[in-house]
């Protein structure tokens, strides 16, 4: 696997990783509730969320215990803030149409 331009450009730059990035990848449906409460401990709500946590014990601890449900990356605090933004794909299909929920236009809503 070829590492990535960001991947590169921070090992230029110096940046060494200083946080992990945590992507919820299954669901804990099913599992102990104990699995479920460290999915909400990690900040991790639903499916391919993503949050940053810096390195530490506790976050680690927290991962090994759902290593299973989710993916781990090093980066560094700039890189996982970028990638924890929740953004749909390009070319996903989903069009901002400017319509009211309802089917109504907005400039045309009877009782508004």
């Amino acid at each position: 696997m070829l590492p990535s331009l960001r991947a590169l450009n921070a090992a230029a730059s110096g940046a060494a990783p200083t946080h992990y990035l945590i992507t919820l990848v299954r669901s804990a449906r099913g599992l102990p509730p104990a699995s479920g409460a460290t999915l909400e401990a990690l900040g991790l709500h639903r499916l391919h969320q993503s949050v940053l946590h810096p390195f530490g014990p506790e976050a680690a601890g927290k991962i090994l215990k759902v290593k299973e449900l989710v993916t781990v990356r090093n980066v560094t605090e700039a890189e996982g803030r970028v990638a924890a933004i929740r953004r749909r794909p390009e070319g996903s299909g989903v069009v901002p149409t400017g319509r009211a929920p309802g089917g109504l236009k907005r400039d045309h809503a009877v009782g508004l």
